[in-house]
């Protein structure tokens, strides 16, 4: 079967393939752009990480503000009981992988 066969002329042809490329090659853009914006933002949530791991490494004491159960924020309502401070878990697995935090039952009144 050829192109005569369906009653296509030439230039519907190169239409065609004109489409067909220009299709194919923005679909290749959109996901080589992705792949380098994704790249990017891999570099800085890894450069995050570090500075955040190095601050950690420096500081010998953290405040209470900034303990790893709230933010500064959350002082504004008030002072957090030490039963709802020792609700979570905050030990690290000697293996270096991340482990969900444990949550005991604490009740509320």
């Amino acid at each position: 079967m050829t192109y005569r066969s369906r009653g296509r002329t030439i230039f519907e042809l190169v239409v065609a393939f004109a489409f067909t490329a220009f299709l194919i090659g923005f679909i290749a853009v959109l996901c080589i752009g992705n792949y380098f914006r994704a790249k990017r933002a891999q570099e800085r949530q890894r450069q995050r990480r570090l500075t955040k791991q190095g601050a950690q490494q420096t500081s010998t004491q953290v405040p209470a503000s900034l303990s790893s159960f709230g933010s500064p924020r959350s002082t504004a309502t008030g002072a957090v009981s030490q039963d709802q401070e020792s609700a979570f878990s905050t030990v690290e697995p000697p293996n270096g992988t991340y482990e969900a935090p444990k949550i005991s039952s604490v009740t509320r009144a």
